[in-house]
């Protein structure tokens, strides 16, 4: 009893907590880059989050948090060279002049993005560099999205505070692509803190059995490593299916609904831990909510304007680095609260505990997105 009423109390000061912070914090911002075969310039289009550049410029001119065009064109004098100094551009070693052509509101991910177009005027022929601050400040979380075309041929890159600067590969490269976006999946899970609480919060119950309506330790590892290689594969095969239908375009999703519905999923996971008799629907809740968090990563790929063949190796390789993150948690959490099963402060603490502390912070997420 005492520890039901603990847990009940260590929910209610999270529940009162101060704000948690958003899941998914990652800013990304676009460039699109056409690469000529000839002399003339190169064209640049970047989308800013304006929250990203409200840190360098300022827009929003009635403080009424919706910034308009008319806001936008009248910071112009501001903006132009602000964005000026946040990108640079090299062709065949040299260095090329950059200049604003124009700006514009445009919508990506259902936000308000600035769309600034460029013109880059290079001296000489040969491959383009693009790289910079690039409005990163240092920050490990953001990410620049890029999508190079050159004649038929599409080119993708990532760029970050830690590689700033993207390069123009002489040949197309498959596997190039693949590997960086492994990187990008593996990193896409560790930001991701729903994602994280999701998979946690199927972790915990997993090396305990129901008995009389109360939680015992299981009786051996390969009874828990069959329960959690079920689980796992069944969520696993359900977020792979929907993330592959997402950035193909086969289906389209509002972006706030699939993030309410991962907020949910994380509080129902955790509720559903506080009832041994529930247990049973552990692995349809995985299966279930594993379509939504699919849904949920492809928010994170859906914009880069990748097609044809470059579309396999990065929709692979981010795949399988979600995978290997996964894999990567269960491997540091699963021996040790399997070393806990017996003991009863783990029935009774940490597992009750655990489980109302990452189900409310679902509640807190879910009351953020509504």
């Amino acid at each position: 009893m005492k520890s039901w009423v603990a847990a009940f109390v260590t929910c209610l000061a999270l529940f009162n907590a101060p704000e948690m912070a958003f899941a998914h914090a990652a800013s990304t911002s676009y460039l699109v880059v056409q690469l000529p075969a000839d002399d003339a310039p190169v064209d640049v289009r970047w989308d800013l989050s304006l929250h990203d550049i409200a840190w360098s410029v300022f827009i929003d001119a009635n403080y009424d948090g919706d910034v308009t065009g008319q806001e936008v064109q009248d910071a112009r004098p501001a903006i132009g060279p602000a964005v000026l100094r946040q990108i640079s551009l090299r062709r065949g070693g040299a260095t090329c002049t950059v200049s604003v052509v124009d700006f514009a509101l445009a919508v990506r991910s259902e936000q308000n993005f600035l769309s600034v177009a460029m013109q880059a005027v290079c001296p000489k022929r040969g491959a383009v560099s693009v790289g910079g601050p690039l409005f990163m400040s240092g920050d490990a979380s953001q990410r620049v999205l890029l999508s190079a075309v050159r004649g038929e041929v599409q080119l993708t890159g990532v760029m970050s505070a830690a590689e700033p600067v993207w390069n123009e590969p002489a040949q197309v490269s498959a596997w190039g692509s693949f590997v960086r976006f492994i990187g990008e999946g593996v990193w896409h899970v560790l930001i991701g803190y729903d994602h994280i609480a999701f998979v946690l919060l199927l972790l915990l119950p997993s090396v305990m059995r129901p008995v009389d309506g109360k939680w015992q330790g299981a009786p051996g590892l390969r009874q828990v490593a069959r329960d959690m290689f079920t689980i796992i594969t069944a969520f696993t095969i359900a977020h792979s299916t929907t993330l592959a239908l997402a950035v193909t375009g086969t289906v389209k999703l509002p972006i706030q609904p699939i993030e309410i519905a991962i907020a949910v999923s994380i509080a129902v996971a955790g509720a559903v831990n506080l009832f041994p008799r529930l247990t049973r629907w552990r692995l349809p809740l995985a299966f279930g909510f594993g379509f939504v968090h699919g849904f949920g990563f492809a928010n994170a790929l859906s914009e880069i304007d990748a097609g044809g063949t470059s579309l396999l190796p990065l929709l692979g390789g981010f795949n399988i680095g979600v995978e290997l993150a996964q894999l990567g948690i269960v491997a540091v959490v699963l021996p040790m609260i399997y070393a806990m099963r017996t003991t009863r402060w783990y029935a009774n603490g940490v597992l009750p505990l655990g489980s109302c502390a990452l189900g409310m912070a679902g509640v807190v997420w879910l009351l953020q997105r509504v």
